[in-house]
């Protein structure tokens, strides 16, 4: 802050956490580019909104990330640049998996862990271990922190757990699709979406929940002819839903389209959202999250040339990340783009959709998976024959699509909100019980019961008139299918 932007002297520093305690801070010194403040009595690490209050009136200049930290009689090994303990308030927590997205280290028995890190990404996370929950800010588990060094600089960053109970039996979200932009009705019907979820949770009130979602929260198309882009995502979504974590998925359609490289493109769901690639663990399931959208042809243009790859780097990471995984635990691996696809031109055989498919499951050799996909805004669930999947136990579960598809149907037919496959919008609800997992897709405002309806097609009639609203341009071929 400089000039008639920086506080006062006698001005009072006020700190807002994202659960709406204030601390009032008192201000102990103020220079032409900077002010130090004395921070008040119970404060913790995490977020908070910044105020200056000059008499009666309060301004808010921003937010930051307050890590508190105490002294501990260590010393990094040579070539370490991040160091930390993982905690909770009763003392330190061994064996957690932390990682820079590169490398990957776990704690010893002080909680403390060390990271030879290039900090290529700029930032360091764990893999929330069983038994265990991050804080949150809002929807978001803080699972991961940003670095503040160069490469040259070693530097500590710590990381709080709290430990909770009921992780044996508990229930996950899958969200695919949702598409938002401010558009269409969009927003509206996407309201219809979480009250059905909140709906949905008060009456298993009791159970734990988590949610993760699979990709393509925003649609990149929009994110300037219309100002709806991730933040505003977040905005809409931390005002809907409350008290959930949710563990997020990149997806096509969360990139930036203006960017010029696949690091560039993805930028900004990592400032906003989370790491790209990162696992967590909940009770006796390991989950992991991959993005396997490759924007490296991007162009600055919205051609958006991107392909369904996983890259070489996650790949290695991943082979790191299960060194700490026994084969015996279930693995769930989210991505947006789906790996396998039935053909219907070919008699509906399965093949690999992803290009680097084979050596995705080379890593995941011994381990039993269940896939989770998006981005076809269909459902069907993929078990490959042993010649495509090299004889590994692997399960896809293409979960629908939130969104269904609101900028045609639920907005040129209100009321009929349907995929092109005629899947009604949605999300999956997965039950762990242990290492046992059950499935079940629940359509936005319907109860689980309901799975699907048929029709006497010697009895259905479908003509252009049905959809006034449908632009003059779309083939009628094209129509009929949807």
């Amino acid at each position: 802050m400089t000039g008639s932007n920086k506080p006062a002297e006698s001005d009072v520093i006020i700190l807002e956490s994202t659960g709406g305690i204030s601390y009032t801070c008192v201000l102990v010194s103020v220079s032409e580019n900077s002010f130090t403040i004395k921070l008040a009595d119970g404060c913790e690490s995490g977020t908070y909104r910044v105020f200056v209050k000059r008499g009666d009136r309060k301004k808010q200049i921003g937010t930051t990330y307050i890590n508190i930290v105490e002294g501990i009689d260590f010393t990094p090994d040579a070539g370490t640049t991040v160091y930390g303990v993982v905690s909770t308030a009763d003392g330190p927590v061994q064996g957690v998996v932390v990682s820079d997205g590169v490398e990957v280290s776990v704690t010893d028995e002080r909680g403390i862990y060390q990271l030879q890190s290039e900090k290529k990404w700029g930032y360091v996370f764990i893999s929330v271990p069983s038994g265990y929950e991050v804080p949150a800010e809002g929807v978001l588990p803080r699972f991961y922190k940003m670095m503040k060094g160069d490469a040259a600089t070693t530097e500590r960053v710590d990381f709080s757990l709290t430990e909770v109970e009921g992780q044996d039996n508990y229930k996950v979200f899958m969200l695919g699709d949702m598409h938002l932009a401010n558009r269409t009705g969009d927003l509206g019907q996407f309201m219809d979406f979480t009250e059905d979820l909140n709906s949905y949770r008060a009456l298993h009130q009791h159970e734990k929940m988590y949610a993760i979602t699979l990709g393509d929260m925003t649609w990149d198309l929009y994110w300037y002819s219309n100002s709806y882009a991730l933040p505003e995502y977040l905005n809409t979504i931390n005002n809907q839903v409350k008290g959930l974590q949710i563990f997020h998925t990149i997806g096509n359609h969360d990139y930036d389209y203006k960017a010029m490289s696949d690091e560039e493109a993805g930028s900004r769901f990592m400032d906003y959202i989370a790491p790209t690639y990162y696992s967590f663990n909940i009770g006796k399931v390991h989950y992991v999250v991959l993005d396997d959208i490759d924007c490296s042809n991007y162009d600055g243009t919205t051609s958006r040339d991107y392909e369904k790859r996983v890259s070489a780097e996650q790949l290695s990471w991943l082979s790191k990340d299960l060194a700490y995984v026994d084969k015996s635990t279930p693995l769930v691996v989210v991505m947006h783009a789906q790996l396998f696809y039935p053909s219907q031109t070919e008699g509906f055989k399965i093949d690999h959709d992803v290009l680097n498919t084979t050596q995705l499951l080379d890593v995941l050799d011994g381990y039993k998976v269940h896939f989770v996909t998006g981005h076809t805004h269909l459902s069907f669930n993929v078990t490959p024959e042993d010649d495509v999947t090299g004889g590994r136990e692997v399960y896809e579960h293409n979960a629908g699509a939130i969104c269904a598809s609101w900028w045609w149907s639920g907005y040129l037919t209100p009321g009929v909100h349907i995929s092109p496959d005629g899947t009604p919008g949605g999300y999956s609800v997965w039950d762990v019980n242990g290492t046992d997992i059950e499935w079940i897709y629940k359509a936005t405002g319907w109860t689980e019961d309901y799975q699907f309806r048929s029709y006497d097609l010697n009895n259905v009639h479908f003509s252009m008139a049905d959809v006034p609203q449908m632009p003059a341009g779309v083939p009628t071929s094209y129509l009929m299918f949807y």
